[in-house]
């Protein structure tokens, strides 16, 4: 969800997720930095003059997404400046030790090191980051492949920020992310609207699905599953925890898995819909507790020690 400013927006959401639920201020003052550094190189990079990718018509109505065989060469600058500024905030982040360090970042310093890991990525080749571990001698492939992410994400977030219109047009049915091909890590209901006719709020409530990399939000059907498209509501439940009925999971027992959903109509100020899932852990504890499986594994539901 697109905002003026995406570090003002992180900055209340982490100020709200601290004042109503206390048990979150250490994993939100670890991690808090972080979100903060990333949405400061999403509103610098939107603001400047980013390359836009090319667009083919026809694959996408194919349902290819937009970055799917790009050419990375053109956003690898922006890419090295994000791993410069993020590097040092993550390595405190995840204690990586000072050889780590030295390592990503000089594989991060060389573009085309940078523009192979980005292309993995998109293409989901997890054998680059296991052997780009072993070679970095970074202990699990996971550890660099969210660095990646995170390196990443301020770069494509501007990116789905200067594609704008085109975007918010786009007719879109998949479960999967238009521009770079991830699942969502979280959905949510949209807010009321303002008309500008009589200015009455009312409305709201449309479903969409957040991308887990890039951050874009697309439309999809409120009644159905992301992961397998199920609409069966005999298959399907929704789960709230001490009657906070705005936030809950969606889960599917057809395929097993499930996302979070937040209802925007009754959030004020509106979250960072990144920054907004750790405060949400306790939703994830009860998913895995019952055996279901997130649609994007995260740092924040994949990982017992993470959510426990």
């Amino acid at each position: 969800m697109k905002s003026a400013s995406a570090r003002k927006t992180v900055e209340s959401t982490l100020n709200a997720i601290r004042k109503r639920v206390p048990a979150y201020n250490e994993i939100a003052d670890r991690f808090g930095p972080l979100f903060l550094e990333k949405a400061r190189l999403r509103d610098d990079l939107a603001a400047g003059k980013l390359a836009v990718p090319d667009l083919d018509l026809t694959r996408i109505a194919a349902g290819v997404p937009i970055l799917v065989d790009a050419d990375f060469t053109p956003w690898t600058q922006e890419m090295k400046q994000s791993a410069n500024v993020l590097l040092p905030v993550l390595a405190d982040v995840l204690q990586l030790d000072e050889k780590a360090c030295k390592a990503l970042h000089d594989h991060l310093d060389d573009t085309e090191n940078v523009s192979g890991l980005a292309r993995a990525r998109i293409e989901g080749n997890w054998k680059h980051f296991e052997n780009t571990s072993v070679q970095l001698g970074i202990d699990q492939s996971t550890t660099l492949l969210y660095i990646s992410e995170t390196v990443f994400a301020p770069v494509f977030c501007a990116m789905v920020d200067s594609l704008g219109k085109f975007l918010t047009d786009l007719a879109w049915d998949h479960g999967y992310c238009p521009v770079c091909g991830s699942t969502p890590s979280i959905s949510h209901l949209s807010p009321r609207e303002v008309t500008d006719l009589d200015q009455l709020v009312g409305g709201g409530g449309k479903k969409f699905l957040h991308c887990s990399l890039c951050g874009h939000d697309w439309r999809f059907k409120r009644n159905a599953c992301a992961a397998c498209g199920n609409d069966d509501s005999e298959t399907r439940e929704v789960f709230y925890l001490d009657d906070v009925k705005y936030e809950r999971i969606e889960a599917c027992h057809k395929c097993g898995k499930y996302c979070l959903n937040v209802d925007m109509r009754e959030c004020e100020p509106l979250p960072h819909l990144d920054a907004i899932q750790i405060g949400l852990i306790h939703l994830d504890i009860f998913a895995h507790k019952n055996n279901l499986t997130p649609i994007s594994p995260t740092i924040w539901n994949s990982l017992d020690e993470a959510v426990e």
